[in-house]
């Protein structure tokens, strides 16, 4: 089975405030140095680094969002390294992203069922409004929510709700890749243990890809096949889940076990498990 993603030697960089004057040069700051990665279809790799390693700028470079400046990205085969124009925007249809904060992900102004249908009227994937309203319902009751909220506004839901409706929005256009760019960490830890429950069943029914970036291990622990450790923007280590805490080679990966007092965590539970009271 060939690898949905595939990255080689990626190097991003970002100038730095303050320099390339009338005078001056440009001084640049590398955020992800020399990444190779890959990622199969129904495949999970969790990606963990402490708040500074590059882990979110590559999540969003795979995304389309910033251009490597070396390296390449290719996907379902195809190099998209410098995609633009229509390419760009087939390849962010079929790569999308669930964000870290439920609360500034949503439109407070908006209701859920239009913000789960914006990709939907932006891509022109249906043609009625019926059908918009159908799939809207249709996803809302795939992540555990009631299609008879659909018109009340971010603000009647918890958190936990309403990263399941950003994660139904995620899902609008069928995409094969999904980045989770720490979709738990501003959860309560039982509300997480939901949310990893619900990312593992939509995984196993709808044959998803993820890249979970986080730095919580014991979440990682719970959802990934393979475990990349990045480090001032490099992967210095990436193995098997089970490698990966039981034998980790890196000394910085094992600094970051060693960190932790137990990686028994409480994720425990069923995807049927969820918040029903609102």
């Amino acid at each position: 089975m060939s690898d949905l993603l595939e990255l080689d030697d990626v190097t991003v960089q970002f100038a730095k405030r303050g320099t390339g004057g009338l005078l001056g040069s440009r001084e640049y700051l590398k955020a992800v140095s020399g990444v190779s990665l890959s990622i199969s279809p129904g495949e999970t790799v969790g990606l963990i680094g402490e708040s500074g390693s590059g882990k979110t700028t590559l999540g969003y470079t795979i995304a389309g969002r910033y251009r490597p400046e070396s390296g390449s990205i290719r996907f379902q085969g195809n190099d998209v390294t410098g995609a633009r124009g229509r390419e760009l925007r087939e390849l962010r249809s079929n790569i999308q992203m669930i964000f870290q904060d439920p609360f500034t992900a949503l439109n407070p102004r908006r209701t859920i069922g239009d913000s789960v249908a914006e990709p939907l009227v932006s891509y022109r994937r249906l043609s009625t409004k019926r059908e918009v309203h159908d799939r809207v319902a249709e996803l809302l009751e795939l992540c555990g929510l009631p299609a008879s909220l659909s018109n009340r506004k971010p603000a009647s839901f918890s958190g936990g709700q309403r990263q399941r409706i950003g994660i139904a929005r995620a899902l609008a256009l069928n995409p094969k890749l999904v980045i989770a760019d720490e979709p738990t960490s501003a959860l309560d830890v039982s509300i997480q243990a939901q949310i990893i429950n619900l990312l593992r069943s939509l995984q196993a029914e709808l044959g998803l890809s993820y890249l979970f970036i986080s730095h919580n291990l014991a979440v990682v622990r719970h959802i990934a096949h393979r475990v990349a450790i990045m480090y001032r923007g490099e992967i210095v280590e990436i193995a098997p889940t089970d490698q990966i805490f039981s034998q980790p080679q890196h000394p910085y990966t094992q600094s970051l076990l060693a960190a932790v007092p137990s990686m028994a965590a409480p994720f425990v539970g069923t995807s049927k498990c969820h918040e029903s009271q609102i």
